[in-house]
């Protein structure tokens, strides 16, 4: 009994150790899974999100989370999924993760979408402002700044800032007040696909520069061809994958270049091109 509980304990705390956000990590759900998105309650097997494949918002070999709320005020009545204890929690402020950015596809109904969010310390919070999305049924790409000042306390002693610090769950919900439990009961589909841990901070530097680099072919299968506007020295070219790992860096020093990413595992990655002034993040899709 006493190496069983041991055994259990070591995988709690390695499993601990490694649920921690990271900046620039992306959910891209080209692995088949749902990566730990769910619903709650007794629908959590039969009711939650679902992996379809070629629905992504690059159309074949792009996979993409979906999630039907069915609005009767039973089981999966709201339109609310999260994440606990996983890849989204941890230190969001340490790790320099101040917006949540999604592409996203809607039907049926209209949604107001949120992040709320609760801390170990059991405080919880909800954006302000919601995002409104129309049941267009076409992609999108939306941001939810996630900053202490974009937040309303919805329930517990704490404040957002010390929240955002120790995250334990997120939750991605459409309702037309701040909320945690009270999400809108509503009948809708939702498709998310390339949940992106960004700063805001990367977007109005390169914004101050008035200046964008381009990559093609997006998606891409051999090469990854990336051309800058205008030429001011040497420029710092990184690509991370979908858990924060750094799988290239170089640097360029003409307008356009390109690399060979044959061998490259096929889904999301985050290309950054950068220097002592300027720095932008691209997302490239690898078929």
């Amino acid at each position: 009994m006493k190496r069983t509980l041991l055994l259990f304990s070591i995988c709690l705390i390695s499993f601990g150790l490694t649920a921690q956000v990271v900046l620039n990590q992306v959910d891209d759900f080209q692995g088949g899974t749902t990566e730990n998105w769910r619903i709650g309650g007794a629908g959590n097997a039969s009711n939650g999100p679902i992996n379809v494949a070629d629905a992504g918002p690059s159309g074949v070999g792009d996979n993409c989370l979906q999630y039907t709320s069915l609005g009767s005020g039973t089981v999966a009545s709201k339109m609310v999924f999260y994440s606990q204890n996983s890849q989204w929690s941890g230190d969001f402020t340490t790790a320099g993760v101040d917006e949540i950015n999604f592409d996203v596809n809607v039907q049926t109904n209209d949604l107001n979408l949120r992040i709320a969010m609760q801390g170990t310390n059991g405080t919880r919070i909800c954006t302000t402002n919601a995002i409104n999305v129309p049941s267009n049924g076409t992609w999108s790409n939306i941001t939810i700044p996630i900053d202490a000042s974009d937040f309303s306390i919805v329930s517990g002693g704490g404040d957002a800032a010390s929240v955002l610090t120790d995250v334990f769950t997120i939750r991605i919900l459409s309702s037309s007040t701040p909320t945690w439990a009270n999400a809108d009961i509503i009948s809708a589909v939702i498709q998310v696909d390339n949940i992106l841990a960004s700063s805001s901070l990367s977007t109005d530097e390169f914004s101050l520069a008035k200046t964008e680099f381009t990559i093609s072919p997006n998606p891409g299968r051999n090469k990854l061809n990336i051309k800058l506007p205008s030429s001011d020295g040497e420029m710092i070219l990184e690509v991370y994958d979908v858990l924060g790992k750094r799988v290239y860096k170089g640097l360029i020093t003409q307008l356009e270049s390109s690399v060979n990413v044959t061998n490259w595992k096929s889904g999301v990655y985050l290309v950054r091109v950068s220097n002592n002034e300027i720095v932008q993040t691209k997302r490239f899709i690898k078929q």
